[in-house]
Parts: C-alpha cells; sequence; structure tokens
C-alpha cells in the first residue's frame, strides 16, 4: 500500500534550493492551526514547548511506527515511519509521523570533547543524517561540545531539514533516549523562561542559545497546524541514530552552525 499525499487544491510554496522546490504545503485550516498552537503553549511566557507522546505500555516505536512508502510531490516514492493503523483514533486521530533523534559526545566532559548528533526519518540512506557538533552557536559564541548539546541539536536539525508539515503531517513525534531532551522541550523549558532562564536550583539554563531556537521552531509548526511530540524511550530503541551519530564524532568539527536541508527524500 502506498500512502498519497493530501490533495493540493491550494498550495504555498515553502522553499526553492538548488536542487528544485523543497516542499509544497497545503494551506493549514484554521482547525489544526488553533488546535496545535493551544495544545503547544500558544507561545505563553515567550516560548513554545512540545507535548509528551503517551504510548501504550510495553509498545516499540518501531511497532507503532512501522516504515510505509508514499508517493512524494515529484511522483516518486519514498519512506516515512507511519502510524499503524490501529493505533488511530485510541492514541491519535491525526496524521502523525516519527523520526528518532540523538547526540553523542566523545570525551564527554574531558578536555577536547567531540560532539555530533543524528537523526533517522526512514530506511533509505538518505534517512540517516548525521554531521559534527559546530563549535558555535546560532549567536556565533563558541560553546562547549557535551552528550545534553549533541542531543537537543538533533532535535533542531531534524525540524530544520524539511517542511515536514509539507506533506500533510498534523503531528510528528520526535523519538528520544534523552530525559534532557525530551523533559526539556515539554516542561522544563518553560519553567526556565518563567524563572529568567534559571533552573530549579537557579542556576543559569544551559544550552539556552539552542533551546530559545527550538522553542521558535515549535512555534513555527503550531502556527502551520503540526503538532510535535516527544517519545521519551530507551537507548536500546534508539540504536540506528545513536550509531550514526557515535561514527559522526569522527568528524571534523565545523566552526560556523549551519543548517542542511533535504530536498524531497
Amino acid at each position: 500500500m502506498v500512502l498519497k499525499l493530501p490533495e493540493l487544491a491550494e498550495v504555498a510554496l515553502q522553499f526553492v534550493g538548488p536542487g528544485g522546490v523543497m516542499a509544497v504545503r497545503p494551506v493549514p485550516d484554521p482547525q489544526s492551526i488553533a488546535r496545535a498552537k493551544r495544545i503547544m503553549g500558544n507561545g505563553d511566557t515567550g516560548v513554545w514547548t512540545g507535548t509528551i507522546f503517551e504510548a501504550p505500555v510495553d509498545l516499540s516505536p518501531e511497532f507503532m511506527f512501522p516504515v510505509r512508502p508514499i508517493n512524494n510531490l515529484n511522483n516518486t516514492r519514498t519512506e516515512r515511519f507511519c502510524i499503524r493503523r490501529r493505533f488511530a483514533p485510541a492514541v491519535t486521530d491525526l496524521k502523525t509521523i516519527a523520526a528518532y533523534t540523538d547526540g553523542a559526545c566523545a570525551s564527554n566532559g574531558l578536555a577536547a570533547p567531540r560532539g555530533a548528533f543524528a537523526f533517522v526519518f526512514n530506511h533509505t540512506s538518505d534517512g540517516v543524517q548525521a554531521w559534527p557538533l559546530e563549535n558555535k552557536g546560532p549567536t556565533g559564541e563558541v560553546r562547549t561540545h557535551t552528550s545534553n548539546r549533541a542531543e537537543l541539536r538533533a532535535v533542531i536539525a531534524f525540524l530544520k531539514f524539511r517542511v515536514w508539515w509539507g506533506e500533510g503531517w498534523k503531528r510528528i513525534v520526535v523519538i528520544s533516549d534523552s530525559e534532557y531532551v525530551c523533559k526539556g522541550a515539554t516542561t522544563w523549558l518553560r519553567n526556565w523562561a518563567r524563572n529568567n532562564w534559571r533552573t530549579a536550583a537557579s542556576t543559569p539554563a544551559a544550552n539556552r542559545d539552542l533551546w530559545e531556537m527550538l522553542s521558535d521552531l515549535l512555534g513555527t509548526y503550531a502556527e502551520c497546524g503540526c503538532e510535535i511530540s516527544f517519545w521519551a524511550v530507551p537507548r536500546s530503541c534508539n540504536t540506528q541514530a545513536d550509531a550514526a551519530a557515535k561514527a559522526a564524532c569522527r568528524l571534523e568539527n565545523s566552526d560556523l552552525f549551519a543548517h542542511v536541508n533535504g530536498i524531497l527524500y
């Protein structure tokens, strides 16, 4: 079975790259936008947060989100991790996909740490993306590599890689084995913002530059009618992204913070 993208009665071009149109999205309907904005916090306290994906007990991500072929916008086939039909509407009645993210840091907490990050959105060769962590953050300041920073960077890289809502998805589940990412993106982020970006222990919240960037991205998705959820899983359920991130730790790090955009993968 091949899943078809929505009929594009009304469309808006999102990005055009050197390889062509990166996404053509249906104009989001007002109900989807209102729902996503409400459930992701409406930008209260100046930040947006994701939602917690509540999976049935003892079910693996592989079982809940099997890989499915879809027809892409250029009439070629690709793959996505789509929610199994038996879980709609019991778990969600939204058109939902998932992706795996992870980060790694060699010599974490020691001298000369080397971080990297990865995400997996299908089983093709292009569906596994991994890069070394940049030495500078989005503000241009030099940042120490840590595993937490690499894990957070992986989520940002995935959300920036494509205009995912352009495929008509109403919910995207980020699968991660990082408590820092999953609790941070759904709960701690808003608490830090309320507390002038300080933790419950009154220390400055680490990686504020990346958290603010993630918040902005979550707001963009909400305003386009696409909910971002986070599912915390055991490390054994995230082996492919973990291996890709660890392998990328051996690559040379770039100084400049940059995004990589995928064209119709």
